[in-house]
């Protein structure tokens, strides 16, 4: 029973000024690299999920011994990006992440694929009923299956392929156990966003 995991690294970093996010510089080191020294500790293999070729490129000077997958689909969101990558993963579960969340707890990673055996996914979901589709376990066949039908349908929401799936929605409480902060779910969308990362991770190595 394998463990890997997925970086979403295709976003065009709209809301950052089109800057590539994966690469945004934080205490002198590209953003994504905080998210690999998380799931390194956890999983025996890390895929990253590029846009295009030329994003591949760049990432794979900066950050060598990875597995690159590109985005087929074209048009279809994250959705596709999701999809080209599991389709590389050859461990059974995997966990999924956006680029942008350079305090992921390795503890909360391994709590949830914990939480995921006897199911077909492990992901969180807060009080309200919003989900955390992009810091969840999958396991990888049945999330192929139902992502590629997905797709057929035009559907392009992260969401739309659990509507089939075995999902064991692990409670925000749970997850403070381990993370009382709930640091793990902070990503980087908004220079001010960025601000309060740069903080906090400074706070953290001092």
């Amino acid at each position: 029973m394998g463990y890997c995991a997925l970086i979403l690294a295709g976003g065009k970093g709209s809301r950052m000024g089109f800057k590539e996010k994966a690469l945004i510089d934080i205490n002198g080191r590209p953003l994504i690299s905080y998210v690999i020294d998380a799931l390194a500790k956890v999983v025996e293999n890390i895929i990253i999920s590029v846009r295009d070729t030329q994003q591949g490129k760049v990432l794979g000077e900066l950050i060598p011994g990875y597995v690159f997958t590109y985005d087929a689909s074209g048009n279809k969101g994250p959705i596709s990006g999701i999809l080209s990558g599991l389709e590389a993963c050859k461990d059974e579960y995997c966990f999924i992440v956006g680029c942008d969340m350079p305090l992921l707890d390795r503890n909360v990673v391994r709590m949830l694929f914990q939480q995921c055996e006897g199911y077909e996914a492990a992901i969180p979901r807060w009080d309200d009923g919003f989900l955390e589709p992009l810091h969840a376990v999958y396991m990888t066949g049945p999330m192929i299956r139902e992502t590629k039908k997905a797709i057929e349908r035009d559907e392009k929401i992260i969401l739309a392929p659990l509507s089939k799936l075995n999902v064991n929605y692990v409670k925000i409480d749970d997850i403070k156990n381990i993370d009382p902060d709930l640091r793990t779910f902070m990503n980087v969308n908004t220079p001010g966003e960025l601000r309060s990362v740069m903080e906090l991770i400074t706070d953290v190595h001092e």
